[in-house]
This record gives structure tokens, C-alpha cells and sequence, in this order.
């Protein structure tokens, strides 16, 4: 019988002085999914100055007042932390081992740059190697009313099988209500493939006796997740789920990726990354 493991949500905390963001959204996601929170802080050269003794002061302090930096009454939750030294990227890689991760939840700032964790290019390069869904947010989580609609897009590529299983995790268990973004696609073959995405989609949510909307999109851009992202935002969604690009073709190697367009928007919407690899960690239930 294979042993059934504690996971946990991780606030990945880069400002101590601001940690409301990282927070908000990293309690929602713990008393959503019934999972106990670790407060982590990388002592990592290329971004921190401090060492993980203070980290560990700052963390510890920071546990026993978390509900001081959340706008919402924090439930209760196990809370504990972690001060980890080394390459951020690597560490984060390896959260699922080492601190029985299952999401992340990182701030990013659209006026940092350079080596600052929160800056977009920072914070893309520390998570591509991460195995889990890592929501990242640009100001605090007010009301948790907020993440009761929750948008997904769903196309004809595989890495739209990467969505599904989350996706079906917000009205499972948040009882939000999941909208399903995709176009009306005209070619056969594209249809076709998108069609099977779908079946698979709704045979997900039969299985645990969900539902969900969808909602024909303009196409307005080259990327699926930029589209939707505006969409999303038109009707007052809480949250975006997206994917990360796997293999980066020629056009994107000169206009760039849909998440760096994405991670920071105008609309300062959350977005719960996922990058497509088969190792991809799901919740134990």
C-alpha cells in the first residue's frame, strides 16, 4: 500500500515587509484544499542578503502574526516555515521532496527588475523547473468571494490536458463556479482535437460530480492565455489558470512567451501557472 503524505501550500516570501500578497492568496489556497501552510524564504545570493538564521527570525515572527497581513479572518490552519539556502531555482524544483509542496504562491511586482525575486524575469526563471501549480499575484487577496469564478481556456494542444485536473480543484472543493474559455474553431482538424479535450473534460468533472460553463472567446492575439486573460478579466473573474510554454518555436524566440505576457498584467489578474512535464504533482485525496 503506497503511504499517503502530508502536502502543503508554500508562501514563497522574498518581501518581509509586504507579505500581504503572497498571504491572501496562500491561506485561500490552504483553507480550500485543507492543506497546512509553510512560510518559505530562500536565502539565495542572487536575491537575498539575508542569511537563513535571519530569515528564520523573520519567518517565525511572521507565523505567529499572520492574520495581522491578511484582509480576510485567517482560519485555522497549521502554519510552520522554512528558511532554505541555495539556487532558488533549484530549490523550488524540489519543494514537492523537501517540503511536501503541492502549490506555491510567489508575488510579482511589475516595477521590479534585474535580480529582484519579484521581478517577472526573476520569477519566470526560478520556476521553470517547478513541479507544481504556482499561482502568482499582484496585490492581495481581499475577499475570498473573489476566486468564486475561476477561468480556464482550453484548446487543441496537449498542455491543455495539464489544466484539467486543477481547473476541476476550484469547484470541487472552493465551490467556485469554473468557466471554460476556448474559440469556435472553423478547421475540422482543429476542431477535432480540441473536441477530444473537451470529452476529457467533461468526463473529469462527471467523475466528481462537477460542472462547469464555456464561454466562446474572440481571438484577439496570438497566445490562447493572453485571450482569455482578457476575457477573464472583462467579466470580473478572480483567477486565470494558464500554462507555461514547453517548447518555444521561432516566433517565439521574437515576440516572447504568453506568460511573460501574462504574469504581469494591467488587469493585475492572479494567474495559477502550471508548466507542462509528466512529473506534474497532484493533490493526495
Amino acid at each position: 500500500m503506497k503511504e499517503k503524505k502530508d502536502q502543503y501550500i508554500i508562501a514563497y516570501i522574498t518581501d518581509f515587509d509586504h507579505p500581504e500578497t503572497v498571504l491572501s492568496y496562500a491561506v485561500f489556497l490552504s483553507q480550500m484544499l485543507q492543506k497546512g501552510l509553510v512560510l518559505l524564504h530562500i536565502s539565495d545570493t542572487r536575491h537575498s542578503k539575508l542569511s537563513t538564521e535571519a530569515a528564520e527570525e523573520r519567518l517565525q515572527q511572521l507565523q505567529t502574526n499572520v492574520s495581522a497581513h491578511v484582509p480576510f479572518a485567517v482560519p485555522d490552519i497549521p502554519i510552520t516555515y522554512a528558511a532554505l539556502k541555495g539556487d532558488s531555482r533549484k530549490l523550488i524544483s524540489a519543494l514537492p521532496t523537501l517540503l511536501g509542496a503541492v502549490a506555491v504562491v510567489a508575488q510579482v511586482d511589475r516595477h521590479a527588475h534585474g535580480r529582484n525575486p519579484m521581478s517577472r524575469k526573476s520569477l519566470l526563471r526560478n520556476f521553470a523547473d517547478c513541479k507544481t501549480a504556482f499561482l502568482v499575484a499582484q496585490k492581495p487577496l481581499e475577499n475570498p468571494d473573489r476566486m468564486k469564478d475561476v477561468a480556464v481556456a482550453i484548446d487543441f494542444k496537449k498542455e491543455s490536458k495539464d489544466k484539467m485536473i486543477w481547473s476541476s480543484y476550484f469547484p470541487r472543493f472552493g465551490g467556485s463556479r469554473m468557466h471554460v474559455l476556448y474559440y469556435d474553431y472553423k478547421d475540422d482538424f482543429l476542431h477535432n482535437k480540441w473536441y477530444a479535450n473537451m470529452t476529457q473534460l467533461h468526463k473529469l468533472y462527471n467523475s466528481v460530480g462537477q460542472t462547469f460553463t464555456p464561454h466562446i472567446m474572440p481571438s484577439k492575439s496570438t497566445f490562447l492565455d493572453v485571450n482569455a486573460l482578457r476575457y477573464a478579466a472583462t467579466q470580473g473573474y478572480g483567477l486565470l489558470i494558464a500554462v507555461t510554454t514547453k517548447e518555444k518555436d521561432g516566433l517565439e524566440f521574437f515576440i516572447g512567451t504568453q506568460e511573460q505576457r501574462t504574469i504581469v498584467n494591467r488587469e493585475q489578474m492572479p494567474i495559477l501557472f502550471l508548466n507542462p512535464r509528466e512529473d506534474l504533482y497532484v493533490l493526495c485525496d
